[in-house]
């Protein structure tokens, strides 16, 4: 998912609920259904947190991590974030493990850059969870993530069946660095390529980064009178600056009005649920942020105990899949529109 400028991250934590996971659980947030590879008592854990950014998604991320550490019984340092600076991420990770770490969260700014810390976590035979975003040649106990390509899918469903299946949509894609940002990209386009074969696809890259949003958004937007329709991987950094362009560009109709431009985007920030019930938003998909907390400190707690996980259905209504070498929790991601956008279990609804 997402980075912007990187700032040091202190902050308060609030929110709720358990862990359960594969098969049942228990008040611990154990996995019932996982096996238990060794056996003898589980060291106490030490959880460390890597955050590859600061916008809000990752800031709420950060909450809902440090929310469930003590709620799961654990302790936790203090978090870091890399402003997905590969290096500094990489840096930030031996930090913590030298300030007493011995379980890691780490929501990944590049997959394939963050290999040697991934490894050197792995040779110190310390735990470890990816969030969000999984690392590329490199093994982690688990990965809990939305189902990036469904997410891409249903958005072109949605975008497709709004066009019907004639005009032009300008995708706006994050970082083909992280898995979250090609599966997204490639799960739009190959989606539209295959069931909407009239409607054409200007693609562009933004990195994750909401200047290079702003830029794409005025260039495209304001020059380019076919938009019909704008698919964001990312409301949390796009949406913003295409709302702008829009009314720049004097083609801000609201949803229903004539001349409107449909737009579909991918996190469930509060912005975004904001504009939905606005009527400047069509629909989002909500990404599941406080179960990648909830499920992502469970899943440390049960890698600590010397249990191992399968591929197949869970009990919390997800499955779990084989990408890029490594066990992922695949979680539902749900669509919203005007009629749920004030559900509070969204995340983007939470206090």
């Amino acid at each position: 998912m997402k980075a912007m400028r990187f700032g040091s991250i202190l902050l308060a934590v609030a929110t709720t609920a358990a862990l359960s996971a594969c098969g049942g659980s228990d008040d611990s947030g154990a996995t019932a259904g996982a096996t238990t590879a060794a056996s003898g008592a589980a060291k106490a854990l030490k959880v460390g947190y890597s955050s590859k950014g600061s916008d809000q998604f990752q800031l709420i991320l950060q909450q809902e991590v440090q929310s469930q550490i003590p709620k799961q019984g654990l302790s936790g340092l203090q978090p870091t974030a890399s402003n997905n600076d590969p290096g500094k991420q990489i840096a930030d990770i031996h930090t913590l493990v030298s300030q007493g770490a011995n379980a890691i969260l780490v929501a990944p700014g590049d997959s394939k850059a963050i290999k040697p810390a991934i490894d050197f976590l792995d040779s110190k035979r310390i735990p470890t969870v990816s969030l969000d975003t999984s690392p590329d040649g490199a093994k982690v106990a688990m990965v809990v993530a939305a189902d990036n390509v469904k997410m891409g899918q249903d958005g072109c469903a949605q975008m497709g069946a709004w066009l019907k299946g004639k005009g032009t949509v300008l995708s706006m894609q994050g970082d083909y660095n992280t898995s979250s940002g090609r599966d997204r990209g490639v799960g739009f386009k190959s989606c539209m390529d295959k069931k909407f074969p009239g409607i054409h696809v200007i693609e562009r890259p933004t990195h994750w980064q909401s200047d290079q949003a702003a830029d794409v958004a005025n260039t495209v937007l304001k020059t380019n009178k076919q938009i019909d329709g704008v698919y964001m991987a990312s409301d949390t950094v796009m949406l913003s600056a295409v709302l702008s362009a829009l009314k720049s560009a004097g083609r801000d109709a609201m949803v229903g009005q004539p001349g409107h431009v449909f737009l579909i985007s991918i996190d469930g920030s509060p912005f975004g649920l904001q504009q939905v019930r606005a009527g400047k938003l069509d629909a989002l998909l909500s990404q599941p942020l406080d179960l990648y907390a909830k499920y992502g400190v469970g899943y440390l707690k049960e890698a600590n105990a010397g249990k191992t996980f399968k591929v197949g259905p869970t009990d919390h209504g997800s499955r779990i899949v084989t990408t890029s070498g490594n066990l992922t929790d695949l979680l539902p991601a749900p669509l919203v529109t005007k009629d749920n956008a004030s559900d509070p279990s969204l995340w983007g609804n939470s206090k």
